[in-house]
């Protein structure tokens, strides 16, 4: 998604969808996390967005969010580029980290004036966002325990625990509802074959894929596609 507007005079409050979501704008962004948790990914550098937590998005820059919980809110501040001070603050930081109280109650000049001294913010050392992202791009691949590792900079027991303190889920049910999740957006969009879908979202065949997708969905591949056009 890339969206063009003039930067905003104020800070305002966000929530961002569960989905992971690209893009790219020609002003700064400074999102502080207020509540629940933000996971973005900045130029191959990810970080957790949680309470406290402070991300600089540079102009022009692309960017991967995706929020992991339902309600998670940000406060977010656009900023314009070209300016001497805020251009060197975004070119340096990308990951911080500020109290929750100050988070809150700090202005947009006094939170900015913070910036400089506020210090690094890592989060937990698995990035959904950009695991999300690179699973989603190809989800037919075979997607083993130790490509899913590599790609996250984990290794495979870290990653399973992870995972599973992040979603509750093992790396083969997280990888299957991705795959879903993929399918149900073809189903609404693509005229394939749902056995086509299947394929090309890392299904075995259709059958396969319809099992999966009635035991996620509650209904068949079918009824979801039909369910979508009316």
């Amino acid at each position: 998604m890339t969206r063009e507007s003039p930067p905003r005079p104020g800070s305002v409050e966000r929530s961002y969808p569960l989905d992971c979501l690209s893009d790219t704008h020609d002003y700064h962004q400074l999102l502080v996390g207020l509540d629940g948790r933000l996971d973005v990914e900045i130029e191959g550098r990810g970080a957790a967005v949680a309470a406290g937590g402070v991300c600089l998005i540079p102009a022009a820059t692309t960017h991967h969010y995706l929020g992991l919980d339902a309600d998670n809110r940000c406060r977010v501040l656009d900023l314009p580029a070209g300016e001497g001070g805020v251009d060197a603050l975004f070119a340096r930081i990308r990951f911080l980290r500020l109290s929750p109280e100050a988070a809150r109650r700090l202005d947009d000049g006094a939170l900015l004036a913070r910036l400089g001294a506020a210090p690094p913010w890592n989060g937990p050392r698995l990035n959904m966002a950009r695991l999300t992202r690179r699973v989603q791009a190809d989800p037919a691949a075979p997607w083993d325990m130790a490509r899913l590792a590599e790609v996250s900079y984990l290794s495979e027991r870290q990653l399973r625990r992870s995972l599973s303190a992040l979603t509750g889920q093992t790396p083969w049910q997280w990888l299957t509802r991705q795959r879903l999740a993929r399918a149900a957006r073809l189903l609404a969009e693509d005229e394939a074959s749902i056995t086509e879908i299947a394929l090309a979202c890392g299904f075995a065949d259709g059958a396969q894929f319809s099992r999966h997708f009635r035991r996620w969905y509650g209904i068949t591949p079918s009824e979801f596609r039909g369910g979508r056009r009316v």
